[in-house]
């Protein structure tokens, strides 16, 4: 593999300047990684009302570089600002359908105070609009600008047409001959599909042949994966993900895997990486938790300290937090044994399932202790709440999010228990194991990748009562024999940073793919 490439990667969010969910980190931590490299790399997302500049240097607008990109029926003038990062250069795509939104994704409650319609935590009512504005943009950037990426990555769904826009028009097709493009799947399950309601809307806002829309028909919508497809190489986030999106059984993708089953479209599977400097619990002002401590050193009582911290401020409710409320306090007793979840509150990470097991749990073993951090569906928040107040001193549920604490949260637990129905990758088990605190998983997805018995542990079906069980095992194990416990932990920590950091995972298989 020899000469650097210019790479370009195409991302609605991104750690930093403008953040949602967990496509932020990749996006970040794949293109630093790839500059580190001695790559060339460009990274475009759009300037939103919540974009943070405050890290960017070398700003400046592109005074030259304006398109006019035509969307159902409307014209749009769009605008390019540029600035660096870590070595990475940023393109703004600017537009007042961008800059007037306050959350990368979703309505804010500032947003939804000024237009009721506007209802907080729900999608942008002209997503689609925002996708293909985009991503039109990104192809009139190369036409305004004469640059020619050799790569170009596109993040998920709403970047998954980009292909079709530079490869099937005659006007652009020259532009991008020489260039390979590749579409990451970060999740293929409902509602992260970015779908079209139809062909004919499909039409009107990308402007594509019908016959290519076509191609992207499931259940009379027009899918951005399937029309992607013919112009780009897919892969996903972990190899165990990649097998469920070629299962046509699979029940979890709204029927997208069948289509991709019945239409041999080949999907690969590289897993996450994860930058372990942004973590490393041997540095406070990294890790951002009160006391220091080295899992893979095995060194732990720094971590213990954490949870002292965390119980304590817990229990008066002494956070001095915006937008954190806490329900329920935890009595520090020397027998207890911690298990903690953090991440969105909602039906795909389990959380009834881990609510009906910690209950069955607590009822058999009152040394048995929840920590629980996240916000989303309010019923499932609710019954966590109710959990809180049923079992006093023994279950904390945290309602919002703010980065210290959550880190606080996952290295005060013995265990992370991850649920999910399933999981394309799975950030959460590695954080836990660079943490020391050991993963309790269901076998799914990207979650397979914690080696059952040596760095966290497995177990399915996944119903209340199969993990209460394997919670009530774990417990039994931690209080008779913690030493045993402190060599997985050690181990864990130690085999996340040697197998699965960025510099590794680019080396083994993003270059070798690029170059291919």
């Amino acid at each position: 593999m020899n000469g650097k490439l210019s790479i370009w990667e195409i991302t609605r969010e991104y750690a930093g300047i403008a953040e949602a969910g967990g496509v932020k980190n990749v996006s970040c931590s794949l293109a630093e990684n790839l500059v580190k490299a001695g790559m060339r790399v460009t990274v475009f997302i759009p300037f939103y009302g919540c974009t943070s500049i405050r890290k960017l240097s070398k700003i400046e607008k592109l005074s030259s570089s304006i398109a006019r990109i035509n969307c159902n029926g409307t014209e749009y003038k769009i605008a390019f600002s540029q600035a660096e990062i870590n070595g990475v250069r940023i393109v703004f795509v600017m537009n007042m359908i961008f800059t007037e939104k306050k959350a990368v994704y979703v309505y804010t409650a500032e947003e939804e105070r000024k237009d009721s319609t506007c209802i907080c935590g729900q999608g942008h009512k002209d997503a689609n609009i925002m996708n293909v504005l985009f991503q039109k943009a990104v192809v009139a950037f190369s036409q305004l600008s004469g640059e020619r990426p050799d790569i170009v990555q596109c993040q998920d769904a709403h970047t998954a047409i980009l292909p079709a826009f530079a490869k099937a028009s005659p006007a652009h097709s020259a532009l991008f001959a020489k260039t390979k493009f590749f579409i990451t799947i970060h999740n293929a399950g409902p509602g992260y599909h970015q779908h079209f309601n139809s062909i004919d809307e499909a039409y009107a806002y990308t402007g594509l042949p019908l016959p290519l829309l076509q191609t992207g028909l499931l259940n009379g919508q027009v899918e951005p994966f399937l029309v992607g497809a013919s112009f780009a190489k897919l892969f996903t986030v972990s190899p165990w993900y990649a097998e469920e999106l070629t299962n046509p059984a699979n029940p979890d993708t709204a029927g997208l895997s069948a289509a991709f089953s019945n239409k041999r479209i080949h999907i690969d599977g590289i897993t996450n990486g994860i930058d372990f400097s942004r973590y490393t619990p041997t540095e406070k002002t990294v890790s951002l938790l009160p006391y220091v401590f080295d899992p893979a050193g095995g060194k732990f009582k720094g971590k213990t300290l954490c949870r002292k911290f965390f119980l304590k401020i817990s229990k008066k409710g002494d956070f001095n937090v915006p937008g954190l409320e806490c329900f329920g306090s935890i009595e520090d007793k020397p027998h207890n044994v911690y298990f903690s979840y953090h991440g969105r509150i909602v039906h795909q990470k389990g959380l009834e399932v881990l609510a009906d097991a910690a209950e069955m749990l607590m009822e058999k073993n009152p040394e048995c202790c929840f920590l629980i951090m996240g916000q989303g569906d309010r019923v499932l928040e609710n019954s966590h709440i109710t959990l809180a107040e049923k079992y006093p001193g023994r279950y904390i549920y945290i309602r919002g999010y703010d980065r210290a604490f959550v880190r606080l949260c996952v290295a005060s637990a013995d265990y992370i228990v991850l649920p999910s129905f399933f999981e394309p990758c799975g950030l959460e088990d590695f954080i836990g194991q660079i943490f020391g605190t050991i993963p309790l998983a269901h076998a799914t997805g990207g979650l397979k990748k914690i080696i059952d018995g040596k760095t966290g542990f497995l177990y399915t079906p996944n119903t209340p009562e199969v993990l209460s069980n394997k919670m009530q095992e774990l417990a039994t194990k931690k209080q008779k024999n913690p030493d045993e416990l402190k060599k997985i932990a050690c181990y864990a920590a130690k085999y996340v940073r040697s197998e699965y950091s960025w510099e590794t995972i680019i080396d083994k298989y993003y270059l070798p793919m690029y170059y291919s």
